[in-house]
């Protein structure tokens, strides 16, 4: 192949056949598109928003968002009512007032663990957890499983007393 001559005598270069940026773009291009997250279903969008109405931050969460919603609501609530009363909330009354509710709406065997500054390692039921701030003040709740004590048979009962 014969390359060209300009009107001054010299050669032309031929255009290169790829520029090394069009290479780079053309790569990029050949890749599949990035796969993006699903947009939140409308009621996380909405807990995300009563969150931060609240000024409470959600900082782990296994259970329904209902329920979610009903604990951040009546932790702001005690502790801006616990507020009015003194210049520090105390923790323990606040774990106490969460726990007894959630006892009463779902059933047995909820613990509540409130402080600034505290460390845990917790096993709970499945849907039955919630670790959240509110201020500065941390909130630990979640349930266990309580499983009652069957007493055995009179029958199969061992006699100690007698020899």
């Amino acid at each position: 192949m014969e390359r060209q001559r300009s009107d001054n005598g010299r050669r032309n270069r031929q255009p290169k056949a790829k520029d090394s940026s069009q290479c780079r773009l053309q790569r990029a291009s050949s890749l599949p598109p990035i796969a993006r997250a699903p947009p939140p279903p409308p009621n996380e969008l909405k807990l995300a928003a009563i969150a931060i109405s609240l000024n409470v931050r959600l900082r782990s969460a296994d259970m329904p968002l209902t329920m979610q919603e009903r604990a951040i609501r009546r932790a702001r609530a005690l502790v801006d009512a616990n507020q009015d009363k003194n210049k520090r909330p105390n923790p323990t009354q606040l774990a106490m007032c969460l726990k007894k509710e959630f006892d009463a709406l779902y059933g047995p065997a909820w613990h509540c663990i409130v402080g600034k500054s505290f460390g845990s390692f917790v096993t709970h039921a499945s849907g039955g957890f919630l670790y959240f701030s509110v201020d500065k003040l941390c909130f630990l709740l979640f349930k266990t499983e309580v499983q009652p004590v069957v007493k055995p048979p009179t029958s199969l009962r061992l006699k100690i007393n007698n020899a």
